[in-house]
C-alpha cells in the first residue's frame, strides 16, 4: 500500500498545469526558398486532455521577388501531441482555404497539410514551438509553395 501512495504523489507531482488554449504568433518562410520569402500569421489553439488538440490557423506568406506573389491562408488543423514534461512534440493534419495573387492575377481554392512540430511550455504560461509544414496546393495554382516552416510564441490560457 506505502507503495501505491509513493506512486501516485510522484505522478500527481510531476504533472504539469492543464491549459485549455493557446493563442500565439508565428514567423516563418517557405520553400521554394528563391520564391518565398517571410511569412507570418496567427494560431488559436484549443487542447483535449492535453494530448489532443484543434487549431485555426490564419499566414500569410510573403515572396523574396519584387513583383512576387503573396498567398494567404486559413487552415483548421488537428493534432496529436503527448506532453513529456515541458516538452510536447506533435504531428498532425489540416486543409483549408488560400487566395494567391500576383501583379494582375489571382487564384484562390483549397489547402491541405501534413505537419510536425514541437512546443516547449514555460511558467507563467509562456509557450514556444516550431513547426514544419508539408502543402497540397491544386496543380493549376499561379506559384507552388511547397512547404513552410515556422517559430511562434504565445500564451495559455
Amino acid at each position: 500500500m506505502p507503495f501505491v501512495v509513493l506512486a501516485a504523489t510522484l505522478a500527481l507531482a510531476s504533472a504539469t498545469p492543464a491549459s485549455a488554449a493557446e493563442v500565439s504568433v508565428l514567423v516563418g518562410g517557405g520553400s521554394p526558398s528563391d520564391t518565398w520569402g517571410t511569412a507570418w500569421g496567427g494560431m488559436l489553439t484549443i487542447s483535449l486532455f492535453n494530448i489532443v488538440y484543434g487549431e485555426i490557423e490564419g499566414a500569410h506568406q510573403g515572396s523574396a521577388l519584387v513583383d512576387g506573389p503573396s498567398i494567404y491562408t486559413g487552415s483548421a488543423k488537428a493534432y496529436l501531441g503527448p506532453s513529456i514534461g515541458r516538452l510536447v512534440p506533435y504531428g498532425g493534419i489540416g486543409a483549408g482555404l488560400y487566395h494567391e495573387s500576383l501583379p494582375g492575377k489571382s487564384d484562390e481554392g483549397t489547402i491541405g497539410l501534413v505537419f510536425a512540430g514541437a512546443k516547449l511550455k514555460f511558467p507563467f504560461g509562456l509557450v514556444v514551438r516550431g513547426e514544419y509544414q508539408w502543402l497540397n496546393l491544386p496543380d493549376g495554382v499561379l506559384v507552388k509553395l511547397d512547404h513552410r516552416y515556422f517559430f511562434a510564441a504565445g500564451l495559455s490560457f
